[in-house]
């Protein structure tokens, strides 16, 4: 019944499937019954020749049943007393078939027939009138009394061995109309528990039940929409926190779906950045190559610079010995000239004194002296020529001297160029490598960035979807009312 009332909302209500229901509808069933073994009488007396007897008790029988289901009904009088009927119509056709024992069969069909008032009493009250019927009626045809028919063979056994067999059914359809009862108010109260569940059309009530149940199948399903109804409660607070917990995480996967494009973006600024950088740092040290190699070859040329001043301070240094060696050969040409001289005087006295026989020794003395003076007087001016000349070259010697510690100067600080520009060059180098590596490090961020993005779109999704289950869920579980 309750699974019907769960799958059918518009199933039968309580009061359809309760006990005085049931036994009202058996009430309405028992009545057709009886006129229907009104019928039954009326077709047997006139098949035994006493269709007037069966019509007269029929009727009577019949008519007062009626006026009982009017006057009483859905009450144990009118049950018991529809048991008093249906044994005495029992006896009525035992009676019109003059005792034959397929007649007696109706006691037990209508005795079964007393079943459908769940009720053990009305089945007590039908066998005890059809045992005093048997008792009765066998006395009163043992001593042939007015005309009844009980048996076709009389005899007190008879009436012990029909009893028996009354009896024996008579306790099982008690127990089963004592079952019955039990399950009748089962359903009864499982139906009414349906009912406070169904109240509402489209909704499912788990309020507590204020009236508490009766029978141990309805006691345990109270108790299972009991442990629904908490577990349903759970359930709905469950899933409201769950909502708030999916949309907060929406709201904050947004969020962060918005700063990882906005970081994505930097970062693409960023390695867009470290290219231009990257390629101006490659140009660096293909300058700074090129400056270092310029710099080699201005090292060179000053090497080369540095030799020719070496060699011109040497050449100096030797022009400077062979004018000191000029200025000895000129002392000497001096001492020459000046004992020439003497040696003229000389002549010249001796020719003086030789008189007419020295005239031509005193004029070649004289042309001698004049050779000898005219010789100091070149002397004199290659040596103050030379003077000049020692001078210049001493002060060209000094100016190539001093050339050469500037050339020296130079190549000095062409080496410390020379030594910057390779430190230089191999930290240019030094940094493009280093720019390549971060590049290559961004170039790596940025695809794990990509990923971050497609991972927080994807979570994104994840919680919209989990956010529409959860709706879903929380619609679904809304059909269910708490009070």
């Amino acid at each position: 019944m309750a699974m019907m009332t769960w799958l059918h909302p518009h199933a039968p209500q309580p009061d359809l499937i309760s006990l005085s229901a049931i036994r009202q509808r058996a009430d309405r069933l028992m009545l057709v019954l009886i006129w229907a073994l009104w019928c039954v009488s009326l077709g047997v007396g006139y098949m035994n020749d006493s269709l007037t007897q069966g019509a007269i008790v029929g009727t009577v029988l019949a008519a007062l049943s009626t006026l009982i289901a009017i006057l009483l009904p859905g009450s144990l009088l009118l049950r018991l007393s529809f048991a008093f009927v249906l044994m005495a119509y029992s006896a009525l056709l035992i009676h019109l078939g003059e005792g034959e024992t397929e007649y007696h069969f109706s006691v037990f069909v209508l005795l079964s027939a007393l079943l459908a008032w769940r009720d053990w009493r009305p089945l007590v009250m039908g066998a005890a009138v059809i045992a005093l019927h048997h008792l009765i009626f066998n006395y009163l045809q043992e001593n042939d009394l007015y005309g009844v028919m009980v048996f076709m063979h009389t005899g007190f056994h008879m009436v012990v061995f029909h009893g028996l067999f009354v009896v024996v059914q008579t306790a099982i359809l008690v127990l089963l109309a004592v079952r019955m009862e039990q399950d009748a108010r089962s359903a009864s109260e499982v139906a009414r528990l349906a009912g406070v569940i169904n109240r509402e059309p489209g909704y499912l009530t788990l309020a507590v039940d204020s009236e508490p149940a009766d029978s141990s199948f309805a006691r345990t399903f109270s108790l299972t929409l009991g442990t629904m109804r908490a577990t349903l409660e759970q359930v709905s607070a469950s899933v409201g926190q769950l909502l708030e917990a999916s949309r907060a995480l929406r709201q904050r996967n947004s969020a962060l779906s918005q700063r990882t494009e906005n970081q994505a973006s930097s970062l693409a600024t960023a390695a867009s950045a470290m290219e231009r950088l990257s390629a101006v740092a490659t140009q660096t040290t293909q300058k700074a190559t090129q400056v270092r190699e310029m710099a080699l070859n201005a090292s060179e040329v000053a090497e080369q610079g540095g030799e020719n001043v070496r060699q011109a301070i040497a050449a100096m240094e030797q022009i400077r010995e062979e004018s000191q060696r000029i200025y000895t050969i000129l002392e000497l040409i001096d001492g020459i000239a000046f004992q020439t001289n003497i040696l003229s005087l000389n002549a010249s006295v001796e020719a003086a004194r030789a008189g007419e026989h020295g005239k031509g020794f005193a004029v070649v003395a004289s042309e001698v002296r004049i050779l000898a003076q005219r010789s100091e007087g070149a002397a004199k001016d290659i040596r103050q020529l030379l003077t000049t000349s020692q001078a210049t070259t001493q002060h060209g010697v000094e100016q190539v001297e001093h050339a050469g510690q500037t050339m020296k100067s130079i190549i000095e600080c062409i080496d410390g160029l020379r030594s910057l520009l390779e430190e230089l060059s191999q930290m240019s180098e030094q940094q493009r490598a280093s720019i390549a590596q971060m590049n290559g490090s961004i170039a790596s961020i940025d695809a794990s960035v990509q990923e971050n993005v497609q991972h927080v779109a994807q979570t994104l999704q994840v919680a919209e979807q989990q956010q529409q289950h959860t709706g879903q869920l929380k619609e679904a579980i809304a059909v269910f009312r708490f009070d």
